[in-house]
């Protein structure tokens, strides 16, 4: 297995080399983008199916060209080129010593991911306006909710694609290509209204994982997040938002059907702008889960929240929402394994939820994000009605020199399921992902990372410890 290790780093080295040579013939006049955002697959981080670049956000008042430190003599490394059209191509290759994540049977594997992507704006702009965080057992189809997005233009439109051939090393059946389609289409008719259509799809598989997805079960599936909505400021101080939410969520395998549902609701919000720095909002949604098969409880989902956006300075912003979370399962759903549940199946279940979004830019060379959220989700298990989650990712960033940028990721997840039998499944994860990223050139970065993703839970047989180390080269043209 070592020989066959270091034959697959040697190959992607040489790769790495020849896709040097090759894009170094092309005019250089491209970009590699913002620290936290990377179509390199960066390791298995995946955290439910939900990882995403949450920190390449563009902080107000900050242009492109404004901090020489961060770019080079046509201020392109690591900075932002302003166009319609921006495309990217990714080569890594990451060894890890638990392919399956399993604490007993460990098996060392070298995926090898190609990632071609692209994005298209109107108008042209140097940053991506969308970020999605998509989530299977978030109802809705969401980890966190969508940043307010300022609308400056009467037209605006986005459009993005990629995709992953990714090759295992330990079994070619589990060779397969992941990938995503997400767009965004605003018109604002009206300086104080505006409309939003956003639709993302995703086609990927869960994360291995002895409980749910192994070698014989990879659990691919097919997921789309449709949102449309409007915006109406209807006073100085006062505005209004409406909105739709549509997600469906399918699985290839027969087996796994029992998941497959189709998510849909309206939300709406209240705010008040207390300040050019601080407002304040009530807001209220209810969301449906309807599941295709009678083995799980189609159920209502009611949000009633508050919170706050706090625009300290532009370096600083912060989005605070708390209240409750009451769910409402079919009352003519009957299974005789939930027995032991029948007060949560009759009664509902009330439970606090909670979301924290925020950005630090603490100095010119460092930045630290943070997003955390607690709320009841649905199930990714056959044996458990739901699961409370309390999720975490604390992000830090700093820039060494115009050409060298560091980043560590950490992550914690805790799962609490309800399961059928009564009985008691507490899972707790912790990810840690440190990374280097150098740019050769104004169109090639290369990163190199490290990932280390423990698992323990009160079921023995689902703990385990995964290392991952892998190398990667981004050139955008």
């Amino acid at each position: 297995m070592e020989s066959l290790s270091k034959k697959y780093m040697s190959s992607a080295l040489l790769l790495f080399l020849s896709m040097q040579v090759n894009l170094a013939e092309a005019q250089e006049h491209d970009a590699v983008e913002r620290l936290f955002q990377s179509d390199l697959p960066m390791a298995t981080v995946k955290q439910s199916d939900a990882e995403s670049d949450a920190g390449d956000r563009e902080m107000p008042g900050k242009e492109e060209g404004e901090d020489e430190e961060r770019i080079d003599s046509d201020g392109r490394v690591f900075g932002y080129r302003n166009g319609y059209l921006h495309t990217a191509l990714g080569v890594s290759g990451e060894w890890t010593d638990n392919l399956f994540n399993t604490e007993t049977e460990k098996e060392e594997n070298f995926l090898t991911t190609i990632s071609p992507s692209v994005w298209v704006t109107w108008p042209r702009r140097s940053r991506r306006p969308l970020q999605v965080a998509a989530d299977n057992t978030a109802v809705g189809g969401l980890q966190y909710s969508q940043n307010e997005y300022e609308v400056y233009n009467k037209v605006e439109l986005y459009f993005a694609g990629k995709m992953d051939f990714m090759t295992y090393s330990a079994d070619s059946d589990l060779n397969h290509t992941e990938g995503g389609l997400q767009g965004q289409a605003v018109y604002k008719p009206h300086d104080r209204l505006a409309l939003m259509l956003m639709d993302n799809y995703t086609h990927s598989q869960d994360i291995f994982n002895i409980a749910e997805a192994n070698s014989k079960n990879n659990r691919v599936y097919d997921t789309n997040v449709l949102k449309a909505g409007a915006d109406w400021r209807f006073s100085d101080k006062l505005s209004a938002r409406l909105g739709y939410t549509n997600h469906v969520l399918a699985y290839d395998l027969a087996e796994n059907n029992f998941m497959d549902r189709t998510d849909q609701g309206f939300d709406g919000t209240l705010a008040y702008d207390y300040s050019p720095k601080t407002d304040f909002f009530l807001g209220g949604s209810l969301l449906t889960a309807a599941y295709e098969e009678d083995i799980m409880p189609d159920n209502d989902n009611l949000f009633l929240q508050a919170g706050m956006n706090w625009q300290a300075t532009v370096k600083t912003a912060l989005m605070l929402r708390a209240g409750y979370q009451m769910v409402d399962y079919d009352e003519d759903w009957k299974s005789e394994r939930a027995e032991a549940l029948s007060a949560y199946l009759n009664d509902g279940e009330d439970n606090f939820s909670f979301e924290m979004q925020g950005i630090w830019q603490a100095t010119r060379k460092s930045e630290f994000l943070l997003n955390a959220k607690y709320n009841v989700e649905q199930s990714d298990s056959l044996y458990a009605l739901n699961k409370t989650v309390w999720a975490s990712r604390l992000a830090y960033g700093y820039r060494f020199t115009g050409r060298i940028r560091g980043k560590l990721n950490f992550i914690y997840e805790d799962s609490d399921y309800t399961q059928f039998d009564g009985s008691s499944r507490l899972d707790e994860r912790w990810n840690f992902s440190p990374s280097l990223d150098f740019a050769l050139r104004k169109w090639l970065a290369l990163t190199v990372y490290y990932s280390f993703d423990k698992k323990d839970s009160n079921f023995d047989e689902l703990d385990y410890e995964t290392n991952t180390l892998g190398i990667g080269a981004r050139g955008t043209f």
